[in-house]
C-alpha cells in the first residue's frame, strides 16, 4: 500500500454533493444520483491519480479478470459502518472520501468462501485506520522476502492482514506470490547493475527515484518494490 494523492473534486461532484445535503439524503440515497456518465468520469480520474492500481492490493485495475467487475468506487469512510455509523450524505459523495479497488474477488468467491475475498469486499463496513490518503498510517507498514504484507503497528497490521485480508493465498488469489514475483523483478534489476560495476547504494537510489516518478501507469505491487529499494537505502546510508 502506498500514498495516494488526490486531484481536485470534480464541480459536478461537489453540486450533487451539496444538493444532497440541502434535501437531506441519506448516505446510500446521496451515493444513489451519482450516476453515468458523471460516475463514469469520477472513476477515469481516480485510476489516473492511483496510477491505475487497487487502493488496498496494488493489483492492476481495471481487473480483466474473467466474471469479475473492472473497478469499484470505495468509499475509505464507510457509507454504513458496522456500529451504526454513517458517512452521511457529505461522507457519500466526498471525492477526498473515494478511492478506486479491485473487485477484491467478490463475484469469483462462492458462498461459504469469503476467506478468498480481499480488499473491500473482505472489509465490508468495518473501520479502518490504515488510510492510503494518509501516509502516517503508511509508516510502519512493512514486507517480508515471501511478499507478505504485515505493519509494526498492531491495529493497522490487524486492517491489513485480517479485515482487508491482503496476504491472501487461496486458490487463484495469491497476493504475496505476486508480490514475491514484483520484487524479484526489482531484485533482478539492482543484482545486473551491481555486476556491471556500478555502485549498490547509487542503483537502488536511482531505481528508488525513477519508480517514484511513475505517476501512471505504476507497476502492479509496487508498494513491495518501494519499501525494499527504501530499507535497502537506509541500511546502506547508515553503514557509510
Amino acid at each position: 500500500m502506498i500514498e495516494i494523492k488526490k486531484s481536485s473534486a470534480p464541480p459536478d461532484l461537489v453540486k450533487l454533493q451539496q444538493d444532497a445535503v440541502a434535501q437531506g439524503l441519506t448516505a446510500n440515497q446521496a451515493y444513489d444520483t451519482l450516476r453515468n456518465p458523471l460516475k463514469g468520469g469520477i472513476i477515469e480520474l481516480l485510476l489516473k491519480e492511483q496510477g491505475h492500481i487497487c487502493a488496498y492490493c496494488m493489483r492492476r485495475i481495471p481487473d480483466e479478470r474473467k466474471g469479475l467487475p473492472h473497478v469499484k468506487i470505495e468509499h475509505w469512510n464507510a457509507r454504513n459502518g458496522e456500529h451504526g455509523e454513517t458517512c452521511g450524505s457529505y461522507g457519500a459523495l466526498d471525492y477526498g472520501n473515494f478511492l478506486a479497488v479491485c473487485s477484491g474477488n467478490q463475484n469469483g468467491c462462492s458462498k461459504g468462501k469469503e476467506e478468498k475475498l480481499t480488499c473491500d469486499a473482505s472489509r465490508g463496513n468495518k473501520k479502518l485506520i490504515v488510510n492510503p490518503l494518509n501516509p502516517e498510517t503508511l509508516s510502519t507498514i512493512y514486507y517480508t522476502e515471501d511478499g507478505m504484507i504485515a505493519a509494526s503497528d498492531s491495529d493497522i497490521n490487524k486492517d491489513l492482514t485480517i479485515t482487508l485480508n491482503l496476504n491472501c493465498m487461496r486458490d487463484s488469489v495469491q497476493l504475496p506470490k505476486e508480490r514475491k514475483r514484483a520484487l524479484d523483478e526489482i531484485q533482478a534489476v539492482i543484482l545486473s547493475e551491481v555486476e556491471a560495476g556500478n555502485s549498490l547504494l547509487e542503483s537502488c537510489t536511482h531505481l528508488y527515484r525513477e519508480l517514484l516518478k511513475i505517476e501512471d501507469k505504476k507497476p502492479a505491487y509496487i508498494g513491495i518494490s518501494l519499501w525494499w529499494l527504501k530499507d535497502c537505502i537506509d541500511r546502506l546510508t547508515i553503514n557509510t
